[in-house]
């Protein structure tokens, strides 16, 4: 058992501390990577700025759900801090509904929006696509229609940023949770609306994620691959690769936001305005000193939390739609008896 063990250990070992990192591996050849270069690291420096930033996040939560609809409630939440006090904050909720609908012998997700907010929601033709469309599916089988909930909060949140730069100034900051990647079809829409919304009023769009799914040319993690380097304190990795697509108009980075951070973050910028990188990162390394989640910006943090529907919340619905409903409910369960197997499993676990 022991050479079992030694041999976990050795396979652990071999592919943590002797893997020699060249690059950021990118399969799109839209995307050409820059190799690695301990001179690409910029210190970032504590200044005082008088920009506002406005971090900005969404929330989801499906309250019914059978095999040829789904109801959701989707939920986004906007704060605007100004040397880290928070100066102003907003919530829009709204309900999205998605039904399968047969178009020429293929079977479409089209989705109704029901929500005071017309300001924030995405327009309704923008919500018509096919069960096969490759942005939503997962695999090669048709995609679940509980995915488009996810379309529907990023175009939702991608449209509050539009609508926050309306009362932002010249050198304020949106900070987008994720990436500036359009992954949805009929993303570049709203994000197109934002960028030349925020280019005419000189408002800095970026983006900020907790995560990436990025790794190194072999097969690294990023973080490992740049934490190898040993630079201290806190720190901005950038140039990191050269983006032509245009689903994808960002110029990317890797960030250390704070001196004791364990984390480093994939950081974005619109691409017209990474003259400002250096600038917009200083400015909100100052947001990112909370002991919560010391080295993460305290106003997505924040957003985070107020962007979340509870299961409490969702329970809630689930029981108040149910008495609305009245006798019809009893029928209407059983469309939804099919798919709530694996909740039973759960519960059982």
């Amino acid at each position: 058992m022991q050479d079992i063990f030694n041999k976990i250990i050795k396979l652990v070992k071999d592919n943590t501390f002797e893997v020699n990192d060249n690059c950021v591996k990118f399969s799109d050849s839209n995307y050409k990577a820059f190799k690695f270069d301990k001179n690409n690291f910029k210190i970032i420096n504590n200044i005082d700025s008088k920009s506002k930033i406005a971090f900005i996040d969404g929330g989801s939560s499906e309250i019914i759900k059978s095999a040829n609809f789904s109801l959701s409630l989707i939920r986004v939440y906007y704060g605007v801090y100004l040397e880290n006090k928070k100066i102003k904050s907003g919530k829009k909720d709204f309900y999205s509904f998605t039904y399968a609908e047969d178009k020429d012998n293929e079977l479409f997700y089209e989705t109704e929006i029901i929500s005071p907010n017309g300001k924030i929601i995405p327009d309704k033709d923008d919500l018509l696509l096919s069960s096969f469309d490759e942005t939503i599916k997962q695999g090669i089988v048709r995609a679940n229609i509980s995915n488009m909930a996810n379309l529907v909060r990023r175009f939702s949140e991608l449209r509050i940023a539009s609508v926050l730069t309306e009362q932002l100034e010249s050198n304020d900051i949106i900070v987008l949770d994720g990436s500036l990647q359009c992954t949805f079809t009929n993303e570049r829409k709203y994000m197109d609306e934002l960028y030349q919304k925020a280019i005419g009023k000189n408002i800095i769009v970026c983006g900020l994620s907790k995560t990436t799914t990025l790794m190194t040319d072999r097969g690294n993690s990023i973080a490992n691959a740049l934490n190898k380097f040993g630079v201290t304190g806190k720190w901005l990795y950038n140039p990191v690769v050269e983006i032509k697509s245009n689903e994808h108009k960002a110029d990317m980075s890797f960030v250390k936001l704070h001196e004791r951070s364990k984390h480093i973050f994939r950081f974005e910028i619109y691409k017209e305005q990474k003259e400002k990188l250096n600038d917009v990162v200083n400015i909100l390394s100052s947001n990112c000193k909370d002991p919560v989640f010391v080295g993460y910006p305290y106003g997505l943090i924040e957003a985070d939390r107020n962007a979340r529907v509870s299961n409490n919340e969702k329970g809630m619905m689930q029981t108040f739609f149910s008495v609305k409903f009245g006798k019809d409910w009893e029928k209407i369960k059983d469309s939804l008896t099919s798919i709530d197997a694996h909740e039973v499993l759960d519960k059982i676990t």
